[in-house]
């Protein structure tokens, strides 16, 4: 899940405080309704939407005939995945059609129009069942998942968004929104119940096979078990993701609430520290690496043409953790982001894992790009 935070954005504050809300029956879909221009769904242009997002907030704000609080939305998805924070959790919305409805659902929001961009993409898809899964787990939401139209007289969310909630709200893999309202982790807020994928194999809640259970017998030979009533198996639990935590904590990782580091999900850096290898398989290798540019292409602070070769690597490869708020993107200049993103992949690999100092050096170079 790609999370823009409200600050990352560049969110203006609430007119007054929004009202808590400690669970709700689940989410409603929504699109903008309006013109949107389908240049938005460039690759090119995911650089606007988070100005996009002001400025629907800034026209909500505005519109004091509804007396809007805030923007009336929990979350937004833009074309290209990323969920931008809205209201966010146990906060309720302003968009479903009159404060029962408010109270019921949580309210997410597609970047669609009802002219223009009509058609949700697959990045879009993806990331509405972020959200919704982002919503149950950290937010209480219930399983229902539907359009604004149910309930509420309106022809949102628009015909080809509302025959996806129809058909089930399912990524275009066919996997449905994960997470529940499960057991809290003292002093989270909740167990992390989402999944990722690493070499296609799926790890975090639900997920199952023996790649699992090494997992487990991993955590607990290196003194991590301590959640296991009878010890590691096949299907990840919320014991797995409690001692996986507590593994990621030891790390130096921060944070144990759903999304933040050390929430009991892998990602490929600690699980290569755990298992000493990325299990599953691999994408073939069918790149040679360019010839290294030399080290005085990477000083921080500055830019060079080998920096935006250098992030295609790690982006490829999934090391992307550090950011601005706004998803790592390539560019030219080697910032402290990158360098902390290098220091990743040169952990998790172990020629490198000696010296991950997050500076590109000819073996780090070749062993990213090749």
């Amino acid at each position: 899940m790609q999370l823009i935070t409200r600050s990352a954005w560049g969110a203006r504050p609430p007119r007054y405080d929004l009202a808590y809300i400690a669970r709700t029956d689940g989410v409603k879909v929504h699109y903008e309704g309006t013109y949107v221009p389908k240049s938005l769904g460039a690759a090119s242009a995911h650089s606007t939407c988070a100005g996009r997002v002001r400025d629907i907030q800034a026209a909500h704000l505005a519109n004091r005939a509804e007396n809007y609080s805030d923007i009336a939305y929990s979350a937004l998805v833009c074309p290209h995945g990323a969920v931008y924070e809205g209201r966010g959790l146990h906060r309720k919305v302003g968009a479903n059609g009159n404060s029962a409805l408010n109270a019921s659902h949580y309210a997410v929001c597609a970047m669609l129009g009802a002219s223009g961009l009509v058609a949700p993409t697959d990045a879009m898809l993806d990331g509405l069942v972020d959200a919704i899964g982002w919503l149950r787990t950290g937010g209480a939401a219930g399983l229902e998942v539907r359009g604004h139209r149910d309930g509420y007289a309106t022809a949102c969310p628009g015909e080809p968004l509302y025959a996806w909630v129809r058909a089930g709200a399912e990524r275009p893999d066919g996997e449905r929104p994960q997470g529940g309202t499960g057991t809290p982790v003292p002093s989270a807020g909740g167990v992390a119940r989402y999944q990722v994928t690493i070499n296609k194999l799926a790890y975090g809640y639900g997920a199952e096979g023996p790649h699992v259970t090494a997992v487990g017998q991993a955590l607990v030979d290196g003194g991590f078990g301590k959640h296991y009533k009878v010890g590691p198996g096949p299907k990840w639990t919320d014991a797995d993701t409690r001692n996986y935590s507590d593994f990621q904590l030891a790390m130096g990782y921060k944070g144990t609430a759903p999304h933040q580091d050390a929430d009991g999900v892998p990602g490929p850096v600690s699980l290569q520290q755990l298992l000493g290898k990325l299990p599953g398989k691999t994408p073939a290798q069918t790149r040679t690496a360019p010839p290294f540019p030399g080290r005085s292409a990477f000083v921080l602070g500055r830019s060079n043409p080998a920096v935006t070769v250098l992030d295609g690597g790690l982006i490829g490869r999934g090391f992307t953790r550090h950011h601005d708020g706004d998803g790592y993107q390539a560019g030219p200049r080697f910032t402290e982001h990158t360098r902390k993103n290098v220091a990743d992949f040169q952990r998790a690999t172990p020629q490198l894992a000696g010296d991950a100092d997050g500076y590109p050096g000819p073996l780090t170079w070749s062993l990213l790009l090749s």
